[in-house]
């Protein structure tokens, strides 16, 4: 599908350039344009405060305009190199509200670097980018600042899905299907189940062993019913136990992936503001995540376009 298009946020930095990483994956995936986006936060934030200024305010943002744009035009050569179409936007105003405008136009994916230890902290997960993550009207592919894969070159072979045992959870297996079926890649299925819920019963311990056993059999064969719903070459799945994201993170590190992908949900109210605990800790993961909301599904173009190969 060469018309999808994807949006990367620059700032300026080389943290956000790490994005430019992902340009051969999104070709491979059909992506046939890429819109690099800026925006300039005008030193006049209090402009009501300001009533006698405007002629000045106005300098200084064309002033930032034209810096920014001559920076994007630069970098729109990484992205024709890739062999993409390039596009360039400018805005003024906070960052996140106008990059999500900008998204809300035209855009299947949003691929946004917080990698890194140095640089804009603002870039970190938690302020510009946490917003853009949690507010995006379409998938985000997000390079966490703490991810370990090599990036240069970056290389798909082996691809997580955390599952849970809901429908919600599965909703990524179309996607991660059809992504490790054009890069030739393993599909990783893990489901973490935690024994803390269980009652205490003085009168016969804290986990009685037959149900651990039974909770454990009901894991692996779930699991095993998810690898066989897949029809993929390259399936694998992993059991464990303990607390999701802290298990999940720790078997990474034991078994590097190169991209996690995960469904998520909620985009109104208070649910927006939240991805959940699992996803929350994925993010900051020593992989890049692919994340999206299942209610947004059906008018996603990319998801469309795995659904319809599957």
């Amino acid at each position: 599908m060469s018309g999808l298009c994807a949006l990367v946020p620059l700032d300026g930095t080389k943290l956000s350039e790490s994005a430019f990483a992902m340009l051969p994956l999104l070709k491979t995936l059909g992506f046939g344009k890429v819109r690099l986006v800026s925006v300039w936060e005008s030193v006049w934030e209090e402009q009501e405060s300001l009533p006698g200024r405007p002629a000045e305010r106005q300098e200084v943002d064309e002033k930032g305009r034209s810096y920014l744009k001559a920076y994007l035009e630069a970098q729109a050569a990484h992205i024709q190199e890739a062999g993409l179409e390039a596009e360039t936007v400018v805005r003024v105003g906070r960052a996140a509200e106008e990059t999500l405008a900008v998204a809300e136009t035209e855009a299947d994916l949003i691929v946004i670097s917080t990698h890194g230890r140095s640089g804009i902290a603002r870039w970190w997960l938690g302020s510009v980018a946490d917003k853009i993550v949690r507010g995006s009207p379409c998938p985000t592919l997000v390079i966490g600042p703490n991810v370990a894969v090599e990036l240069a070159p970056y290389s798909l072979k082996r691809i997580l899905v955390p599952l849970d045992g809901t429908e919600l959870a599965e909703q990524a297996l179309p996607l991660a299907t059809w992504i490790a079926g054009l890069c030739d890649a393993e599909i990783d299925l893990v489901r973490a189940i935690s024994l803390m819920p269980v009652t205490y019963d003085p009168g016969i311990g804290l986990y009685p062993v037959d149900l651990l056993t039974t909770m454990e059999e009901s894991a692996r064969a779930y699991l095993t019913r998810m690898a066989a719903r897949l029809h993929a070459r390259k399936v694998s799945t992993s059991l464990l136990i303990g607390s999701a994201g802290e298990r999940i993170l720790q078997y990474m590190k034991e078994s590097p992936a190169s991209l996690v992908v995960i469904a998520t949900r909620g985009r109104s109210g208070l649910a927006r503001a939240t991805l959940g605990s699992v996803a929350d800790r994925l993010l900051h993961g020593p992989a890049p995540v692919l994340i999206f909301r299942a209610e947004e599904a059906a008018k996603s173009r990319l998801l469309a376009a795995a659904k319809g190969a599957g």
